[in-house]
């Protein structure tokens, strides 16, 4: 049995009239016609005659009905309504997996998008290094992982959203930083440094080749408390642009540029296979790529 005959089946009940069938069907009124033919053989009855201007069922048809009508509303709210996305009247849960800086960033405008485009829809968001993300996504633990994950291969899914530079935290009472950075400066002060997934290592190759080695006084896991710990202090921290405007100035710091723009890295979205056709999960992927690829001049 082909499917597509008892939707003609069920059009031509409901319509009574072949040409309005194949209107509602999209098909013309030959196929239509071709199917009913088809369908006549297949139940060795009329199904339909014709009286005045429409179509009546015939007894038999009268009797496939109503379980050729439950097959098409299981078809069409359990079956087909999966393959498409309403944002709008969608109910649920998104779990993302990212960094602390990323969730001072990047999740405002992501939830102030998500009120306005997919109000029922929620987020739940485990902040953890790029290191762990890839297990989170092979675990289930998380469908989607936002980090600087180049080394994301096999049988995962990436998608390069932006590419990030860097700036300089400054407490804004340093009593030698003003608004200008040199070289010089920057080797001779003593640095926090974060050592985040490879976004450390990534900085120093960079610095190497002119012949920088910062003095590190401390070393932490995660961006969010530098800009509190740069506070009052002579520190420096370089971060990815931009941490956060409401952020820096709350902790009184002030974001400079360095001397010369070193090679930025990539901030990546990864998914694990099981996600990938999947209509709100492609609806996320697209909207945190729309909002993103703007960066650092976010919505």
């Amino acid at each position: 049995m082909d499917m597509n005959l008892l939707r003609v089946f069920h059009s031509v009940y409901i319509e009574k009239n072949v040409s309005n069938a194949a209107e509602q069907l999209g098909l013309t009124q030959s196929a239509v016609s071709h199917g009913l033919r088809k369908l006549r053989e297949l139940f060795d009855d009329e199904l339909f005659v014709r009286s005045g201007t429409g179509m009546v069922a015939t007894i038999r048809a009268q009797q496939l009905f109503e379980p050729v009508h439950r097959i098409m509303e299981t078809l069409t709210e359990q079956v087909l309504a999966i393959s498409t996305f309403d944002a709008g009247a969608a109910q649920r849960e998104f779990s993302l997996a990212m960094g602390d800086m990323a969730e001072v960033v990047f999740l405002p405008p992501l939830i102030r998008h998500l009120r306005t485009h997919a109000p029922n829809c929620t987020l739940r968001v485990q902040r953890m290094h790029n290191d762990a993300m890839l297990d989170a996504l092979e675990r289930g633990e998380a469908e989607l992982a936002l980090g600087n994950l180049p080394e994301a291969h096999g049988h995962f899914y990436s998608q390069t959203m932006f590419q990030h530079g860097y700036v300089v935290l400054a407490s804004t009472q340093h009593p030698r930083i003003k608004s200008r950075l040199t070289w010089k400066d920057y080797a001779r002060e003593k640095h926090i440094v974060v050592r985040s997934g490879l976004d450390f290592n990534l900085q120093e190759k960079a610095l190497a080749p002119r012949g920088i080695k910062r003095s590190v006084f401390l070393t932490v896991s995660g961006f969010l408390s530098v800009p509190w710990l740069i506070r009052g202090t002579e520190y420096l921290a370089t971060v990815p642009t931009r941490l956060s405007e409401g952020i820096t100035q709350a902790a009184e710091v002030k974001q400079l540029d360095l001397p010369e723009s070193i090679e930025p890295y990539g901030l990546q979205s990864v998914w694990h296979p099981r996600w990938h056709k999947d209509p709100g999960h492609r609806w996320l992927r697209e909207t945190l790529f729309n909002l993103m690829n703007r960066y650092p001049e976010m919505p």
